[in-house]
């Protein structure tokens, strides 16, 4: 079961990059594909990882040391990607990273939502129509959302699939 959800978070991860690639040439596939799946996509393959956390000795040994033990994200990230090929942990770390400067681009960019009232491309704030648009502005505005969106959901699946690789690995101790 673990090598299915690592597969399909590993092609989703891959999915979401190249819809968040083509927002940088203002192509915004979520116009075309049901953007929300890929939203109940991570809780398919973040529930089960976090279990698979949750039975890790080595990471509740870890949680349960001295706070300055606790502080070191290296120490952290070595338990967590213990036996992950490198490729992986430059995904789920590099994900996870640019996850975060993508948040604040994203937060910074954009200032509201764009629409479509009475037949007019809208940007707009909490309902509060603050800028007409064209639709070349429209698509842009659109492309804009889709990879602040896009960014936040290749953070979970990047790590949940660093989190479910070791399936091999897990199964051997878990029957032994």
């Amino acid at each position: 079961m673990k090598q299915i959800l690592f597969y399909l978070a590993i092609s989703a991860w891959a999915f979401t990059l190249i819809i968040h690639i083509l927002t940088f040439a203002e192509i915004d596939l979520a116009q075309y594909f049901p953007f929300f799946l890929l939203f109940i996509g991570v809780f398919i393959v973040w529930i089960p990882a976090v279990f698979t956390l949750r039975k890790n000795k080595s990471l509740q040994e870890y949680q349960s040391s001295h706070l300055l033990n606790r502080l070191n994200p290296v120490g952290f990230q070595n338990i967590l990607f213990k036996d992950t090929p490198f490729w992986l942990k430059c995904i789920a770390i590099g994900s996870f990273v640019y996850g975060f400067i993508n948040f604040f681009i994203f937060f910074n960019a954009v200032g509201g939502t764009t629409g479509i009232q009475d037949g007019q491309y809208v940007l707009q704030n909490h309902g509060e129509i603050f800028k007409v648009l064209t639709k070349q502005e429209y698509n842009h505005y659109g492309a804009l959302e889709t990879r602040g969106m896009s960014g936040h959901i290749l953070v979970f699946y990047g790590v949940a699939a660093a989190i479910l690789y070791p399936f091999n690995q897990q199964e051997k101790t878990m029957s032994s």
